[in-house]
C-alpha cells in the first residue's frame, strides 16, 4: 500500500470517534449555555445521558428561562440544571414549568422555580389519579 492510503486508513477511526463525541455530547448545547453564562459541561451532559434524561430538553429550557430574564429565585444560577433535571426525573413536565415561569414573568407575578415545579408535580399526580 502506498503511504497516503495508510495515513487515510489510520485517520478514519479518529475521525469517527470525534464525530461520535460531537453527536453524544451535543456540543451545540455547551455553546448555547456559554451564550447565557450557564455552566453546561461535558460531564453534566454525559451524566444526563446516563440517567436517561434528555439533555436537549433540560438545557434548551434553561437557556430559554435565562434569555427571558426570569427571576428563578435560586441561590445561584448553577442550581438551574440540576433542579430541572430532578424535576424531570420526578416525572414532571419541564416544558410546562418553563411556560408557566415565562407566563408569570409576562404577568408580573411572583413564581419561583421550585413553586412552579411543585405545582407541576401536583398536576401530574392528579392526571395520573384520573387515569
Amino acid at each position: 500500500m502506498d503511504p497516503v492510503t495508510l495515513v487515510l486508513l489510520m485517520l478514519v477511526p479518529e475521525i469517527l470517534f470525534i464525530l461520535f463525541l460531537l453527536w453524544y455530547l451535543r456540543l451545540h448545547l455547551i455553546f448555547k449555555g456559554i451564550e447565557v453564562k450557564l455552566a453546561v459541561t461535558p460531564a453534566a451532559l454525559i451524566g444526563m445521558r446516563l440517567r436517561r434524561v434528555n439533555p436537549d430538553l433540560i438545557v434548551l429550557n434553561a437557556v430559554k428561562l435565562l434569555k427571558a430574564g426570569v427571576n428563578l429565585q435560586l441561590e445561584n444560577q448553577e442550581d438551574l440544571l440540576p433542579t430541572l433535571e430532578a424535576h424531570y426525573l420526578a416525572g414532571g413536565n419541564v416544558a410546562r414549568v418553563t411556560a408557566a415561569l415565562l407566563e408569570a414573568k409576562n404577568r408580573a407575578a411572583s413564581l419561583s422555580l421550585k413553586e412552579a415545579c411543585a405545582i407541576d408535580l401536583k398536576m401530574v399526580s392528579e392526571e395520573e389519579r384520573e387515569k
